[in-house]
């Protein structure tokens, strides 16, 4: 008795099993990199629109530092030498201590200057021995204010 030979038929190569596999290490690869990188960053605080009209007059006092675009240093309008930026800041602290650091940096500055002057201000301690609140000044504060004047803050001039 003879058998039939069965029809041969050419080997194929299945590629979506080897796409899907791809995909997976990749996936795998990607995760397993983010979770090596140390991400490192400062907690910020966003200021809200909705608030009201009487959080405005419980507000803290504000101290004010300034990086002009020149580079020069200014504390509520007083010159200041950057050497000496951390004494004359825990004076300030001391004599405000509910006081919040608004950290006031020219466009044309670095961002390393206002990392810098971040630095600087979380190292000081107030007399409770926690750092001072910093608040980063998002529009340009005139060195005579303690505030963006709410005509600059609408973009009316």
């Amino acid at each position: 008795m003879k058998f039939p030979e069965p029809k041969l038929r050419k080997a194929r190569i299945e590629i979506v099993p080897m796409i899907d596999t791809i995909f997976f290490l990749l996936v795998f690869f990607m995760f397993s990199t983010m979770s090596m990188v140390k991400m490192q960053g400062l907690g910020l605080n966003i200021p809200r629109d909705n608030a009201s009209a009487t959080a405005a007059t419980t507000t803290p006092p504000r101290l004010t530092l300034t990086v002009a675009p020149d580079g020069r240093y200014y504390l509520n309008a007083h010159t200041l030498a950057p050497a000496d930026m951390p004494a004359a800041l825990q004076r300030e602290i001391a004599a405000h201590p509910n006081a919040a650091v608004v950290v006031n940096v020219a466009p044309t500055q670095k961002t390393q200057t206002l990392i810098s002057v971040m630095d600087i201000v979380s190292e000081t301690l107030t007399r409770a021995g926690s750092a001072a609140p910093i608040v980063v000044a998002t529009e340009p504060v005139k060195l005579g204010s303690k505030a963006p004047t709410p005509e600059a803050k609408h973009g009316k001039r």
